[in-house]
């Protein structure tokens, strides 16, 4: 009846993002959000596995330039990103994250040693490694996992 229709409302609300304040964003907000904004997305709701693979793409989108590189590194990407990878091992996660560390490493320039120093001291190396091992026969995964090493 009724409590049924109110239900489906606020699971058709809830699946367009139109959750409300404090609720995990959609996929499609975080693909409009700048680096500032993403970041923020991800530390208010680490727990959410989607939110974080959304994250870890939109990260791996912006970061398309040596100066958003640059930017994201100074902001702590490269540690935001490497704590969802050891929090989520849903396969969607560890590709966009592994997606994301290498795209933020990514480059000749000058700033780019210091990026792929900073992701050896987290540990990148090793987690992207283990993404790998844990999801052999996804090609997404081994993918973006070859690209970042």
């Amino acid at each position: 009846g009724a409590e049924n229709e109110q239900l489906l409302s606020r699971l058709a609300a809830l699946e367009a993002g139109e959750a409300g304040e404090g609720a995990a964003p959609s996929d499609a907000a975080v693909q409009e959000m700048d680096l500032a904004a993403a970041m923020s997305a991800l530390r208010a709701h680490a727990s959410v596995p989607r939110v974080a693979a959304a994250v870890g793409e939109r990260l791996a989108d912006l970061c398309a330039d040596e100066r958003s590189r640059q930017a994201a590194a100074e902001a702590g990407a490269i540690e935001l990103v490497m704590a969802a990878l050891r929090t989520h091992s849903e396969e969607r996660v560890q590709c966009k994250g592994c997606a994301a560390l290498g795209t933020i490493c990514s480059g000749t320039e000058g700033g780019a040693e210091g990026r792929q120093q900073r992701a050896a001291d987290a540990g990148a190396l090793e987690a992207v490694v283990a993404a790998m091992r844990a999801h052999p026969q996804s090609a997404s995964v081994q993918w973006s996992g070859g690209s970042a090493l």
